[in-house]
């Protein structure tokens, strides 16, 4: 894991000037490889790397690196966990190895394969190759987005980076913050697919790669896996099976390390079998789990119960008090990259801070969820076809009817679930997605910003805010409502909403978290599943409950409910953060003039009274003010 910056040039050598730039800001990722520095310029190319030390400590493999005659130049950020495979399959072709390192591996597959190599590749990785011979200079990045890679194209050339915070120390490119991205943003809780808070700045999606060569910039698409295509015809026990088999595979590719290895256990259904898994392949592998004091939080007595079971005796329970938490998150909002309105941000941030001084690698349970369904929105989904056919006044009368439940600050309390769901109609079915995880209903964002152009917040338009996933639809148009659900968590909320916070919230401590349901073979296997082994009579994650099932894990386990990593932020917005809302008396300044400073007050009020459940959009503002007071020179475009 590490951090990478890269300026190419279509025509000029870079100054000296810009040479020093280039320098300054890939010492901003100097948190995501704290171990180690390199750089290689030659005429009109620019390579910086951070280095975190994971596999093969030695000098040797520092990057970029170089292969032996010369020619190429890689330098990324991740690790490929099938290397050692790899290494044997490209020693059989007669390539030659000097290092022991997974970053060599890589570079001999690009060089033996060309960009047909990344498809062999199975780990999570951006980075960047340059051939000294052709001058074509790759830019690639993994299959859903685990590792980050933002990028700036402008008429002499393109510079990139792991985080927004390298470009950003580059002045001279002249940055505004895009104001259609920010109301995305008050929209989703965050930026997704190629969006960034600032304008000319983009990431590249994942699965994709980038060719410069030639002043000719071209993007492609170099990896996909559909839900529902090329379907198996495959019973309940043989599906179960195999899932098992790929799911252990995949934990133990993921815990080659050179460094002390551990689990992130929450005591749910997905890092519990992580840490089974994990356990058969080392019996002194470590897990740490939080314990909060608000017992509607507090998973760690599950945690503990799954330790007891699978006979993990190296076990750390972390104190997540009220004002360790408070301190973290003030913490944070010092180091943002850029907004991100989920608060399980902040416990991630916490965790993976109390576990660096014991591992400098972790596994979690990233991607469960949108790979076998694990979301309330798909218990939601046989319903939508009658919701359809309601007169609108019908559907009007329920959310007046749900406006009159009591507000709640629980997690996912009756009156915000019912809410949520009413919110997705009317609307197009592929806006519904997104209306599903809004921050607000349509009506009530129109309100808030009453500068968006007509129509914007409209549920039926096609290409208005929630049309986030409009370069999807030719793909999820023949799927099952599931498939086409579970295609849009993978490619919109998977990569810039979860992979997002638990990368960056790691990095900050110099910390790598892997993810093994992210493997390829388990997620081309489990996209190939047919919809009733994954969401069935209401039952969600079928496949992985019969797996924790088949190894007896606990009843108190396999039948709990998802509750997201997170902390009672609805509650704390009345009591320890009330000071952060009242820091929002200036929110029409702040937010360039977008936000109805009167509606906003209004929602706060409601909030603050108990009558609705209004945190997502007071955190999303507290989150982007605390951004813009990082960088007050950026200006809205």
């Amino acid at each position: 894991m590490c951090g990478i910056f890269g300026w190419v040039t279509h025509r000029d050598s870079l100054t000296p000037q810009r040479i020093d730039g280039c320098r300054r800001a890939t010492e901003k990722l100097a948190h995501r490889g704290p171990d180690a520095k390199g750089e290689w310029q030659n005429g009109g190319i620019f390579m910086g790397h951070r280095r975190l030390s994971i596999i093969d400590l030695s000098a040797a493999a520092t990057q970029p690196f170089h292969d032996d005659q010369g020619r190429y130049v890689l330098a990324f950020n991740g690790e490929i966990y099938n290397y050692l495979e790899l290494r044997q399959e490209l020693i059989r072709l007669g390539r030659t190895f000097r290092t022991e390192s997974d970053t060599e591996v890589l570079l001999q597959c690009l060089a033996q394969w060309g960009p047909d190599g990344l498809r062999r590749l199975d780990g999570m990785f951006a980075g960047a190759l340059h051939d000294r011979r052709t001058g074509r200079h790759l830019l690639f990045r993994d299959p859903l987005g685990q590792k980050p890679l933002y990028y700036h194209r402008y008429e002499g050339g393109v510079v990139y980076a792991s985080e927004l915070r390298a470009l950003l120390e580059l002045p001279e490119m002249y940055w505004r913050i895009d104001r259609d991205a920010f109301r995305r943003y008050l929209v989703h809780g965050y930026y997704p697919l190629r969006s960034t808070p600032v304008s000319g700045i983009e990431k590249l999606l994942p699965g994709c790669l980038m060719e410069i060569e030639g002043g000719e910039v071209k993007l492609d698409r170099w990896w996909d896996s559909v839900p529902g295509h090329d379907q198996l015809d495959i019973g309940f026990d043989e599906a179960v099976g195999e899932v098992e088999s790929l799911f252990d595979r995949s934990c133990g590719l993921s815990m080659r390390s050179d460094v002390p290895v551990g689990v992130f256990l929450s005591g749910g259904l997905d890092s519990s079998l992580v840490l089974s898994s994990c356990h058969g392949v080392s019996r002194e592998v470590q897990s740490f789990s939080v314990a909060m004091a608000e017992a509607d939080y507090d998973e760690s007595p599950k945690a503990a119960m799954a330790t007891l079971h699978v006979g993990n005796g190296n076990h750390t329970i972390l104190p997540m008090t009220q004002s360790a938490l408070m301190s973290a998150f003030t913490d944070l909002m010092t180091k943002l990259d850029e907004p991100h309105g989920d608060p399980g941000f902040v416990n991630h941030y916490f965790l993976a801070g109390k576990a660096r001084p014991h591992i400098t690698v972790a596994l979690g349970g990233d991607g469960a969820d949108e790979l076998f369904g694990g979301y309330a929105p798909f218990q939601g989904l046989p319903l939508q076809r009658l919701m359809e056919h309601l007169p609108g006044g019908t559907v009007e009368l329920g959310r007046a009817m749900a406006k009159c439940l009591p507000g709640s600050d629980t997690y996912m309390g009756l009156q915000f679930k019912a809410l949520s769901y009413l919110q997705g109609f009317p609307s197009t079915r592929t806006n519904r997605h997104s209306l599903w995880l809004s921050t607000l209903a349509p009506e009530e964002l129109s309100q808030l910003l009453p500068r968006t152009e007509p129509g914007c917040f409209d549920p039926m338009r096609e290409g208005g805010a929630f049309d986030v996933a409009s370069e999807l639809h030719g793909v999820m148009a023949s799927g099952t409502p599931t498939q086409q659900m579970l295609y849009y968590y993978q490619r919109v909320f998977l990569p810039e909403f979860i992979c997002h916070h638990t990368d960056r919230a790691a990095m900050l401590h110099g910390l790598e978290v892997r993810s093994p349901f992210l493997s390829v073979p388990l997620i081309e296997f489990a996209n190939r599943l047919p919809d009733r082994l994954k969401v069935h009579r209401g039952g969600l994650k079928r496949v992985l409950r019969e797996v924790l099932a088949r190894r007896q894990f606990p009843a108190e386990i396999l039948g709990q409910r998802k509750h997201g990593f997170t902390f009672p932020i609805a509650r704390w917005l009345k009591e320890d953060m009330r000071g952060l809302v009242d820091d929002l008396t200036d929110v029409g300044t702040f937010s360039g003039g977008e936000i109805d400073g009167g509606v906003f007050k209004r929602m706060i009020e409601q909030h603050l009274s108990g009558r609705r459940n209004f945190y997502r959009i007071i955190y999303n503002m507290i989150v982007f003010r605390a951004w813009r007071m990082r960088y007050p020179e950026l200006e809205f475009s």
